[in-house]
Formats: structure tokens, C-alpha cells, sequence
């Protein structure tokens, strides 16, 4: 049975975990909200010029996640790096809008928490704007999303993780370094004739 002094241990321990709890929830509450009454909704921002379904912070988003997930891009001269980067954000643009409604809605959820500031700090622990993210710190994120104990955080990284690796290593100038040797050629060549 336990004593009163064990009921004092515990009961901060709760109320200090309600407190985040509805503090999360309340960021969260708040991240939607604000736009919406200063008239800058975010279901009103179009895609980037060229894009079908990422918008200019998403795609912050992802170019700091792309040297994270695939550490290669960091070793490669400038140029080269470019054009990876820019093949796989094609890739993740045409694979986020071709998803169905519920599945893009849900990401747009997701992306939008990680382009607001205040939610980028509290809930990522990136302080630095994506563009100005090291590979270190977006990694550190990543673990630490990982390894939470919130379902929801570990099943963001999961996807965002899943989502740029798939994306990078489905560009044919990445197979080699992955162990891919390509498409069987004959069989290439009858699916494509």
C-alpha cells in the first residue's frame, strides 16, 4: 500500500505529465488557429511554383531532411548534390499528391506543425530555420522523434524518414551506392519497347 510520501512523489510526476500533455495539444490548438484568424489560413497557400503539392516551407522541410537521412549528399560536391536533391523533391512531390485525400490531409497536418516556428522548437528541437538546419541537429530530431513515447511523433519520423529515403534511392544515379545493379536489361527493354 502506498504511503503518503510515495502518493507526494506520484502526484507531481502526473500533473507535471498533464501539463505537457495539454500543453502539446494547446501548440498544437493554437498553430491552427492563429492563421486562420489573421487571414492567412494555410489550406489557402498554394504549392510551390512547379510543384503539385509541396509548398516553399516543405520544401525547407525536405532539403534539410535529404543530407540527414542519405548522409552521402554531404560528401558530394555542390553541383552534384543539386541535382540528387532536386530529383528526389521531385520524387516526394509527386508521391505526396497522388495520395489519396486522407492520407495528403494528414501530412499536410504533419508539415504545416513542422513549418511554424514555435512547434518547430518545441516539438522538433530545431531552432534554426530548415534551410539553416545542419544534418546534425535534423538527425538529432529524428532520433529523438524515434525514440519518444508519443505514437504520433514516432509514426511522423517514421514517415518522413521512409518518405525521403524511398524518394532518394529511387533515382537510377543512386542505385550503385545502395547495392542496386538496376533493372534487369532484357526485361527493361521488353516492359519499355
Amino acid at each position: 500500500m502506498p504511503t503518503s510520501h510515495h502518493l507526494a512523489v506520484a502526484m507531481p510526476a502526473r500533473r507535471a505529465f498533464l501539463k505537457v500533455g495539454g500543453g502539446f495539444c494547446a501548440a498544437i490548438a493554437c498553430s491552427a488557429l492563429v492563421p486562420t484568424l489573421t487571414g492567412c489560413s494555410s489550406a489557402e497557400t498554394p504549392p510551390q511554383p512547379g510543384r503539385a503539392f509541396l509548398r516553399t516551407g516543405d520544401v525547407a522541410l525536405f532539403r534539410a531532411l535529404l543530407p540527414a537521412v542519405a548522409s552521402e549528399l554531404e560528401a558530394m560536391p555542390a553541383a552534384q548534390r543539386e541535382v540528387r536533391v532536386a530529383g528526389a523533391l521531385k520524387n516526394i512531390d509527386r508521391t505526396l499528391a497522388a495520395m489519396d485525400l486522407n492520407s495528403r490531409d494528414e501530412l499536410r497536418k504533419l508539415l504545416d506543425l513542422l513549418s511554424s516556428t514555435p512547434l518547430r522548437w518545441a516539438v522538433a528541437g530545431v531552432r534554426a530555420p530548415w534551410a539553416e538546419a545542419t544534418p546534425e541537429q535534423v538527425r538529432g530530431f529524428l532520433a529523438r522523434w524515434r525514440h519518444s513515447r508519443f505514437a504520433t511523433l514516432n509514426a511522423g519520423g517514421v514517415v518522413l524518414v521512409k518518405l525521403v529515403s524511398v524518394s532518394y534511392f529511387a533515382l537510377p544515379e543512386t542505385w550503385a551506392a545502395s547495392g542496386y545493379p538496376g533493372p534487369n536489361a532484357a526485361i527493361h527493354r521488353a516492359l519499355h519497347s
